[in-house]
Parts: C-alpha cells; structure tokens; sequence
C-alpha cells in the first residue's frame, strides 16, 4: 500500500511540473527561437563590409539559397560571444557615434544560387523583453525580392532610423531576428533565427521550468524519506 501511495505521489508531482510547463509556454506564444542547419563558417559572407566575423553564423541551405544571421560587435566595441547554439551575448551601453546605436549589430546574408525567384524577409525585435512574440517584431513585409543569382547582405544596427525608432541601447533584455525565404505566394520555405542576449539576461522561462523540476524533486525525496521512517 506504501508503494501504491508513493507511486500516486509521484504522478501527481510530475502532473504539477508539466502543468507549470504549459504555463510557461502558453505565457510566451510564439517567440522566435534559434533555428538553422548549421551554426559556424559562412566564408562567403562579408555583410556588406570589411573585418565583420562570419565565423559564427547561422547557416540554413533551401531551394538553393542559403541564409545566413549572426550579430557582431560595432567596431571596437566589446566581442560579442555567443554559445554555439544560436544564442549571442552582448554589452548593453551607446556607441560613441551615433549615441543611439547599440555596441553591437546583427548582420544577415541570402545568396540565391538557383533559377528561382524568392522573397526575402527579415524580423528584428525592439522590445527588450523576453520571449517577444514573432508577429510584434518590425518588417512584416519584408525587404524585397532574391532574385535568381543574386546575393544580399548588410550590416544593421537596431539603433538605424529606418528600422522603427524607440530602440534603447542601454536596455538590458533579449532580442530576437529572423531570415526568412518565401515563395510567391508568401509561403515561408525556411529560416534562419537567432537571439541576441544583451547584459547577459538569463532566460527566465528555462529558470523558471528548472525550478519546477527542483521543487518536484525535493517533494518526491520529502515523501520517500516519510515512506522509508
């Protein structure tokens, strides 16, 4: 009976945590997340420049285009590093010129090696907040056609008028960008996404759900000590 009791216990927690892992993500419907096929070299790319890493891209091959997103340091300013996976680090703080640019920039590259023509689109985020939902993020229309043999790349900075004003450069939060391809009928055929973490924000979901976990398997250890006396 002991036993019985003890295994009801343990369902019973583990439904609590998966509860509290729906929560969680009902709270955030539809952040982008990283995505990609590979995350590394993209020698090809420039972004539009001179001295810009491209040795930590993320890279997604489709239809004969490849996409590429990855985020830089501004010049001199502090390396942004990132974890192989997708997800970059940065120093929050103003560029010296202009003081309403980051210290970083998000650099994006589509080369269309194919007879097709596509349509390129690029999100960027200028809410600091965690998990921003993909629909609120800037450039729903996307920056024009990828023409058959064609390459676009370039260099941007959140900061840039032309990307929506409002940006903070001294915020501390999580940004999120994606290279989207599409067809003629707007269908999306891939993506390449990444999140940029300035300040070092710890992704409060995760923490959250390991929490949950933590609390399980204090519980379960409580009752099983209780059994065992």
């Amino acid at each position: 009976m002991k036993a019985c009791r003890l295994h009801s216990f343990i369902k019973a927690t583990l439904a609590l945590v998966c509860a509290g892992f729906m929560a969680n993500s009902a709270s955030y419907a539809g952040p982008i997340t990283p995505d990609y096929d590979t995350f590394g070299l993209l020698s090809a790319a420039t972004f539009g420049g001179s001295g810009i890493p491209n040795d930590s891209v993320a890279i997604t091959n489709v239809g004969g285009v490849t996409l590429g997103l990855t985020a830089t340091q501004r010049y001199s300013n502090p390396t942004v590093t990132n974890n192989g996976h997708g997800t970059f680090f940065a120093t929050p703080g103003a560029d010296t010129l202009p003081s309403t640019y980051a210290r970083w920039n998000f650099s994006f590259y589509a080369s269309n090696t194919s007879q097709n023509d596509y349509t390129l689109q690029l999100l960027w985020d200028l809410d600091p907040g965690f998990g921003t939902d993909e629909a609120s993020l800037g450039n729903p229309l996307g920056i024009g056609p990828l023409a058959a043999g064609s390459t676009f790349q370039d260099s941007w900075n959140l900061g840039m008028p032309f990307l929506g004003g409002g940006f903070d450069p001294t915020a501390v939060g999580e940004y999120s960008f994606a290279l989207i391809l599409r067809n003629d009928a707007g269908e999306e055929l891939g993506r390449s996404a990444i999140n940029v973490n300035v300040g070092h924000v710890p992704d409060t979901a995760s923490t959250g759900l390991l929490t949950l976990a933590g609390l399980a398997s204090l519980l379960v250890m409580a009752r099983m000590r209780r059994q065992t006396k």
